[in-house]
């Protein structure tokens, strides 16, 4: 990869070798995360809420937003596997019962209270008595590889996204292995599979989405958080614009497909050269959003359904007012009651494994503290070691940290 550093310092072409690591004394957050998980959310919410109110937006709207979700939850994955392997925790096994206390209890939760009160799919879609092996499809999140319908309208995603955490694992330790080239000549079979699995079964979608998935790995391995950063924050806003723009000329000219696989792609080898987002106010909002948004998207659907079609004779005050309580409550009730004791609980018993007994080798390190997205960072204060990575040489003049944690 011609990235200006000397090949022969580079993982990529010396995968073996293994130097110490530097403790850094704190953690940093990466305001560019919270901003692509801030955004995702917020045009599932609006895609939705313009549905809602009859104003039919494009589908690529909401769609795209899923998409830079699925890059997004691929990068910051890199990072937790990076963090289990340092610690020397098994790296399955931690990973896989982290991932679980993260996502499923919520979303237990929200489809239990939808099935109990009888809610609609959407706030356009009305309630469908579900049978057994439907409510047990929406519970275990296997909806998609087995036809079942689902109980709310955003939980189709959450399936590929349980089925690509299998997966992780494996490309963290290939990239290891092989470095950007081998990431990217992954990303290339994920783009055959997808071409190839219609014409084999409907069941196997998953592969529709693995290239957007394989785009954040390839963002980790090309350098995120650790290589120097020339372009202006600025510049990342006009490339998620212009992966936008993409995907609306792929799906006019019945090119959709390529078109996911194209942009998610290009979202994740820019994203590492764009300075970090840099304005208090921004910063602290695109916080708070990314670190509610898994509820965000799982409860806005009938926050929205309760305020403007329950409450429909109302005035538009009283509906919209209601609309702002219950999107903003919900989430943060839901955070707070299931979201973080689950995640705390996870961690907990993650951190009771036993760990390995043999070293792990690492690449040559850089001083930089490892980018850790908002919603993750409460969990995880212990000091962390810095590192670059295979694939990606140490930078050659020391680059701009992102904000410490305060928390």
């Amino acid at each position: 990869m011609a990235n200006g550093h000397n090949p022969n310092a580079c993982p990529e072409h010396n995968p073996g070798r293994a130097t110490g690591v530097v403790h850094s004394p704190s953690l940093a957050i990466s305001p560019n995360l919270d901003f692509l998980r801030a955004v995702a959310v917020l045009l599932v919410y609006f895609f939705h809420l313009f549905i809602t109110t009859s104003n039919k937006p494009p589908d690529d709207l909401g769609q795209f937003g899923v998409l830079l979700f699925f890059v997004h939850t691929s990068l910051v994955l890199m990072f937790s596997l990076e963090r289990i392997e340092r610690k020397g925790q098994p790296l399955f096994s931690t990973f896989y019962l982290r991932r679980l206390f993260r996502i499923y209890p919520l979303s237990i939760v929200c489809v239990s209270l939808i099935i109990l009160f009888q809610l609609p799919r959407a706030p356009w879609w009305p309630w469908a008595q579900p049978d057994v092996s439907t409510i047990l499809a929406n519970l275990l999140l296997y909806t998609e590889f087995t036809y079942k319908p689902v109980v709310t309208s955003v939980l189709w995603s959450l399936p590929y996204e349980v089925a690509m955490y299998a997966v992780l694992p494996f490309c963290y330790l290939a990239g290891k292995a092989y470095g950007m080239r081998g990431i990217l000549a992954l990303w290339g079979l994920a783009v055959v599979g997808g071409i190839i699995q219609p014409h084999i079964s409907g069941r196997l979608a998953l592969a529709q989405f693995a290239p957007c998935f394989i785009a954040g790995v390839a963002c980790y391995f090309l350098g995120y958080g650790v290589r120097r950063r020339p372009l202006p924050f600025w510049g990342w806003p006009l490339i998620l614009l212009a992966a936008a723009g993409m995907q609306a000329l792929g799906t006019y000219y019945e090119h959709e497909q390529v078109s996911r696989w194209v942009l998610c792609l290009m979202i994740g080898l820019t994203a590492p050269f764009f300075a970090e987002l840099n304005q208090p106010m921004l910063n602290k909002g695109t916080e708070l959003i990314a670190r509610y948004s898994f509820g965000i998207y799982l409860t806005h659907l009938h926050a929205q359904w309760g305020a403007l079609v329950v409450l429909k004779d109302q005035p538009a005050a009283v509906r919209y007012s209601v609309l702002i309580a219950l999107s903003i409550g919900l989430p943060v009730a839901l955070y707070h009651l299931v979201e973080a004791p689950m995640i705390r609980l996870g961690a907990r018993l993650a951190a009771s494994l036993s760990t390995t007994s043999a070293p792990v080798l690492r690449p040559a390190s850089s001083t930089r503290p490892l980018p850790v997205p908002a919603e993750a960072a409460q969990y995880d204060k212990a000091p962390q070691p810095t590192r670059s990575r295979a694939g990606q040489a140490s930078p050659s003049r020391p680059t701009k940290a992102a904000p410490a944690s305060a928390r």
